[in-house]
């Protein structure tokens, strides 16, 4: 399980949702997002740790000798992440559900299914690849709590040390290799929502 995972829980989610707005799903994610947004990551993770790895003794809390080590803090990055994405795609999808377009590909005849993928699948993606990008930010800083939380020997687990060893050089090279990973990230992600947005369609 990757900490990227929030990629595949949120969105998907969020359009559900979107397409049913005030529905039973819609609701249940509002509660839920309301709450995982409340608490701060290193919470997310003691009580992951108490539940999975010391109540129920499914899953290690610390270490990182095999991929089971990985599950419980890639969840406590994607929870809090999936919580926020949901809600912008779900916006998203109900922004573009009730468009003049939208409604249009209905009065076509085209079933649900085939107006979301034509007229609905690219314009949702563009906020939310954007947003997503975003993210990413958010999943650098968490890692830095997340990875000393969790033992796990990473860049953030680096820095915490560095930081509190006073490793100068460490601390500038791991600052500077996370200022250009963002601008190389805004570049992708501008380029990408270039290519996907169906408004900048040639005629």
């Amino acid at each position: 399980m990757s900490p990227f995972c929030y990629r595949f829980i949120g969105p998907p989610l969020g359009v559900l949702a979107g397409l049913r707005p005030g529905g039973l799903l819609d609701r249940a994610l509002m509660l839920l997002s309301t709450a995982l947004r409340a608490l701060p990551q290193f919470v997310v993770g003691l009580i992951l740790i108490i539940v999975f790895g010391l109540t129920l003794n499914l899953l290690p809390t610390a270490g990182h000798e095999h991929g089971g080590h990985l599950v419980l803090p890639a969840l406590t990055l994607a929870l809090g992440l999936a919580a926020v994405s949901n809600r912008v795609a779900r916006d998203a999808m109900l922004s573009v559900s009730q468009s003049a377009y939208y409604a249009f590909g209905r009065t076509k005849g085209l079933s649900e299914w085939q107006v979301f993928r034509h007229h609905g699948l690219r314009n949702v993606a563009v906020p939310i690849v954007t947003y997503l990008g975003v993210q990413f930010v958010y999943l650098v800083e968490g890692v830095v709590v997340v990875e000393t939380l969790f033992a796990w020997p990473g860049i953030g687990h680096a820095l915490v040390h560095a930081i509190f060893g006073r490793d100068l050089p460490m601390i500038q090279g791991t600052a500077l290799i996370m200022g250009l990973f963002f601008v190389i990230l805004n570049a992708g992600i501008d380029l990408m929502c270039h290519i996907i947005d169906p408004r900048r369609r040639t005629t």
